[in-house]
This record gives C-alpha cells, structure tokens and sequence, in this order.
C-alpha cells in the first residue's frame, strides 16, 4: 500500500516595494478625496455665509425701512386754513344733476359750466389757503421754558427728556454721521387722532386748557401748541382730561406761555427709535427699557443721506447731504430740515468666514477678483472698525430710499 505523501508549498505575499507602492497610492488618493472635500465644504462655508450675510441684510433694510415710514406720523402739519364747506346746493359746489329732459349739446354745455365754476372755486380756495394763516408745526423754532419742554416725550424714563421742540419732538429723522456707520433716529407720535389740532379757547389756572375738542387726548400724551403766524411752540404733557372745567378740557403740567386761539395738538406717545451698529451688531432701541439691544449680528455698517429739494415747497430731490456740516443734528436749520424729503440707508452685511485670500476692495478697486464694496456708488473703507484683513471677508450691501411720507413737506405755508 502506497501512502500519500502532501506537499508543503512556501507561503507567498507582498513584497516591501509592493507596500510601500500601495501605501504610496492610497495616500495620493486620500489626498486628492481631502482636498476636494476641502473644496467643497469651503464653497459651502461661502455660500452659507453669503445666504446668512444675505438674510441679515434684507432684515435690516426692512426693520429701517418700516420705522422710517412712519416718520413725522403724528405731527400736526396743517398750514393755512381750509377752504370753506358750503351746502351742497352752492352755486359754485361740482354736483351731479339731472340732464334727463336736455338735448346731448345742453347736457355738454352745462357740464362745461360746471367743471369751469368747480376748477374757479379751487382756484379761489388755493389763493385763500396760501394767504391764510400759518399753523404749521414744521415752523416750531423757539426756546420754551424749561419747566414746560423739559418732558419725557416718550414715558421711558431710560432715555433722555426733550429739551428742544424742534429738535427733540417734531424732526421726523435725525441722521448722525459716523466713520464708519451712522445712526438714525425716527421719531413719531401714537396718537389714533393723528394729532389733529384744535383751538384754545379758555385757560384756567396754571394748567387747565379747555378746547374746541379734546378728542384723542389721552393721559400721558405729548401736546404741542402752535400759533397763528408765529414760530413760536410750546409742550407740555396731558395729565387729565374733561376735569376741572368743561369737558373739552385738558389738564397739562403746564400752560405757561399759552394763548387763546393757539392750536393744541396731542401727539401721544412721542416714540424716538435709533437704529445703529456696534460690535457688528444692528442695534434698536428697545421700547420698554430705552436701551440698545442687539438685533441683528454681522451688520457692519448703516450709512444713511438726506434727500433735499431746493425750497421747502418742493418735492422733487435735487441733492444728498451727508450728516454734517450745516446738516449735523446740532446745527441743522428749521428751513433745512424742511427741504429734507426722503431719506436713502445702505445697510452692509458681512459673510463672517475669514478667507484666506483678498476677496474684497474698495468701490474705486482696479484688482481683478476681488469684489467692490460700493456704498452710493462710492468708497466705504471698513479698516477703522473690521480692521486691515477686512478685505479678506465678502460683503453684500443693501439701499433703499425711503420717502417721508407722513410729513406734509409740500405745504404752501412751508
């Protein structure tokens, strides 16, 4: 019997070249996967950061855009009395009328007298309104006593008291002009009346008024008295109303100064809202508490310009002013202030990744790559607050320009 003898074969493997080769290869290939996920989470990064810096941007723009359409609400602007109301059936009132039993040809005749008288009629009420009399809060330019304007105009006791009427109450926006960012305050009144004035017509005491009307005043409001053909105005605060006389009656903390036959309005809550940046942060004032608080992060810049006509009757905006000079809150004119119509804000968003090359310039920048950042079409040199890298960031800048469409700027008597 044969026996079946099995042979043992030598084990064979990988050499150490051929280790070294493959290790080789498969770091080459971990390297190239590394570095297009490098590419890709980088492009990622930019395009989050670019969205957020977009999102923050928008938001900004619409909160000062929204606050700025209310500017001036409240204010009361009338200037130059109102034509007088006649009864329907005046000669001179446009009305329908009966042209049944009339031939087409009298039917346009007597519409064509009609219009005439009507178009006469305005014309007439044109003339007496702008030779008529002046009560237009927007002419407020005088020094009250200071136990009369020194209020709280807004009831929070965290933010400074009115000092000035011109400037403290009736500016509708107040532009500060900043190295690198403005501030802006909107002001305006609460009041469901829309501060509609009426007249004094009796004054009792040191602080009783009683008016024509005292509808829409409410405890607390903000009033401002006007007079007829005068820049002088005064402000106090309602404290009752209805008590202690007839029930058109206001009681004030005061009513120094006052007149019979000055107009007395109510403005409410005489709201003074800044918006501004710090810490590249958007800031707004908090209504409860009076601070600044936080509302929006990565907002580097607010840059803000008035729109100003020529004269206060126009509307049609033929430059823009920065915040300075003879345009700064403090040196401001009342007739300035008044040719301001709109007012145009740029808000400047930045994507918060730090690039490792220059992906940013200046608006007047030559570079090939790099973005511009142009603010009204020129330079916002960012340096002083972000820093010399600030150009290894991307920006995206936002602009608006907001009429002011609560102040009657278009008034003849302005």
């Amino acid at each position: 019997m044969y026996k079946k003898i099995s042979t043992i074969r030598n084990q064979a493997g990988f050499s150490l070249v051929e280790l070294m080769v493959g290790l080789v290869i498969g770091l080459i290939a971990t390297i190239v996967v590394m570095q297009t996920f490098s590419a890709f989470e980088g492009s990622k990064r930019t395009t989050t950061g670019i969205a957020d810096a977009q999102t923050n941007g928008n938001i900004g723009l619409y909160m000062i855009q929204r606050e700025l359409q209310f500017a001036g609400y409240g204010i009361p602007l009338t200037s130059g009395t109102l034509p007088t109301i006649t009864p329907a059936t005046a000669a001179n009132t446009f009305q329908f009328a009966n042209y049944a039993n009339q031939t087409p040809d009298e039917v346009k005749a007597a519409k064509q007298a009609a219009i005439s008288a009507y178009n006469t009629r305005i014309e007439a009420d044109k003339k007496f309104v702008e030779g008529g009399v002046n009560y237009s809060a927007l002419k407020c330019d005088t020094t009250a006593p200071s136990d009369v304007i020194n209020l709280d105009i807004d009831n929070v006791s965290a933010l400074p008291n009115a000092t000035s009427i011109a400037r403290n109450i009736i500016t509708p926006v107040t532009i500060t002009d900043g190295a690198n960012s403005d501030s802006i305050v909107v002001r305006y009144g609460d009041s469901t009346r829309g501060a509609i004035a009426t007249d004094i017509v009796t004054l009792t005491g040191s602080d009783y008024i009683g008016v024509d009307n005292n509808m829409g005043c409410r405890n607390n409001d903000v009033v401002l008295v006007t007079r007829n053909a005068s820049i002088s105005c005064f402000a106090t605060r309602v404290t009752a109303t209805g008590v202690n006389g007839p029930a058109n009656g206001i009681t004030v903390l005061s009513n120094a100064g006052l007149m019979q036959n000055d107009k007395v309005a109510c403005l409410g809550q005489v709201k003074a809202v800044t918006f501004d940046v710090a810490a590249n942060q958007l800031r707004r004032t908090n209504p409860t508490t009076g601070a600044q608080e936080a509302i929006l992060s990565e907002i580097v810049s607010l840059q803000a310009q008035y729109g100003v006509a020529d004269t206060p009757n126009s509307e049609l905006v033929t430059s823009w002013q920065d915040a300075t000079g003879g345009w700064a809150p403090a040196t401001i004119s009342i007739a300035d202030r008044n040719r301001i119509k709109v007012v145009r804000i740029a808000v400047v968003a930045r994507n918060n990744l730090l690039e490792r090359d220059v992906v940013s310039q200046l608006c007047n920048g030559a570079a090939v790559g790099p973005s511009r950042v142009c603010v009204f079409g020129g330079n916002l040199d960012l340096s002083g607050t972000l820093g010399a890298n600030w150009t290894n960031y991307r920006y995206r800048v936002y602009e608006v320009t907001v009429p002011l469409r609560n102040m009657l700027a278009a008034s003849p008597q302005l």
